[in-house]
């Protein structure tokens, strides 16, 4: 059974968490697979209640997937385990033994960085840090060596592959987004580690073969916390006020209020094409005017209906991706499948 993988098209905020969860209960994955660091996060509605995670994949309310954390995870063990307690998914939790710990020393290295914290945007948890000393091969903590996490390790690379060999579904939740990339995004307003699909099946410990259908997840709009480039930047404080309440425009680590801008059809067209994206889910489609999504897709007037007319072109670039997920509100089901 293939991996379906879920890509960032923007800089992040796509609304990736809240996808993540609706396939999940939608394709009754066996497995999810997170990849990344703390330094960005999910937010997901599920059952009136509101679930804020930093590491933790998104399809724990899918009370029977099992929830892996590959080598390319950065954990701090602290905010997992407050995660544990809020999911209650703890039983199904699996650890990489190669899953570093962000240790306190790696976010006061990063805090104290002026440039980091400044001109780059850093939300300081200490990932950049963390990275940095994997690649200098310095002295590292490892899920494996953590007295608190060693219950949660096994070998993930061989689990999936045995689990895949056996028939199981699974799906592997990016982080991010493609404006962020290390290596395609926007340098140096960009994250400490690639953010596509390639680079995640690596990460989680699968090969290329097993990719199944990659989503890209876009908003209308464009938004980031940090520094760097936004199309036809909105300063409008008024106008702004209705991205950062009805759309909820905060940063979910960091807590501050996001920049927001125009779609960006060449960002969107870049992530097609180094994704291999073969569906399309969009997010945040309430927030444009004449989308009355109770009356269905064709209802779709005004702003609304021409944003899905630009989406087209998207879907021209090859793999020829599909529109399949629209998302107009925050509540788990509240997601419109178009066929």
């Amino acid at each position: 059974m293939p991996v379906d993988i879920v890509v960032g098209g923007q800089a992040g905020d796509e609304g990736k968490g809240k996808i993540c969860a609706y396939l999940a209960v939608k394709k009754d994955y066996d497995y999810a697979i997170r990849v990344g660091g703390p330094n960005a996060g999910h937010t997901i509605f599920f059952k009136d209640k509101i679930y804020t995670l930093k590491t933790m994949p998104g399809a724990f309310v899918n009370r029977r997937t099992k929830l892996v954390l590959g080598a390319g995870t950065y954990i701090i063990p602290d905010w997992l385990e407050k995660e544990i307690e809020l999911t209650g998914a703890g039983h199904r939790l699996i650890i990489d033994p190669h899953v570093v710990i962000i240790e306190p020393r790696h976010t006061a290295a990063e805090r104290a960085d002026a440039r980091m914290m400044g001109k780059i945007g850093s939300v300081g948890t200490g990932l950049g840090a963390a990275v940095r000393d994997r690649v200098d091969r310095k002295k590292l903590t490892f899920a494996k060596d953590h007295p608190r996490l060693k219950k949660y390790v096994k070998d993930v690379p061989e689990l999936l592959n045995k689990a895949l060999a056996k028939g199981s579904n699974m799906l592997l939740e990016g982080t991010q987004g493609m404006k962020l990339s290390n290596l395609h995004g926007e340098y140096p307003f960009v994250t400490s580690r690639d953010t596509t699909a390639s680079t995640f099946m690596g990460e989680a410990g699968l090969g290329p073969k097993y990719a199944g259908d990659i989503y890209a997840i876009f908003k209308p709009y464009v938004t980031r916390v940090g520094p760097g480039m936004v199309a036809n930047e909105l300063k409008d404080k008024a106008k702004l006020t209705k991205y950062h309440t009805a759309g909820r425009e905060v940063g979910s680590v960091s807590g501050r209020l996001r920049r927001v801008g125009a779609f960006e059809m060449n960002v969107a067209l870049q992530t097609v094409r180094i994704n291999s994206a073969t569906k399309l889910a969009i997010t945040h489609i309430d927030l444009l005017g004449g989308a009355d999504v109770s009356k269905g897709i064709k209802s779709f007037t005004g702003e609304a209906k021409k944003f899905m007319a630009t989406l087209d072109k998207v879907c021209a670039a090859y793999p020829y991706p599909k529109v399949e997920l629209v998302s107009y509100g925050p509540g788990l089901h509240e997601v419109l499948e178009l066929k």
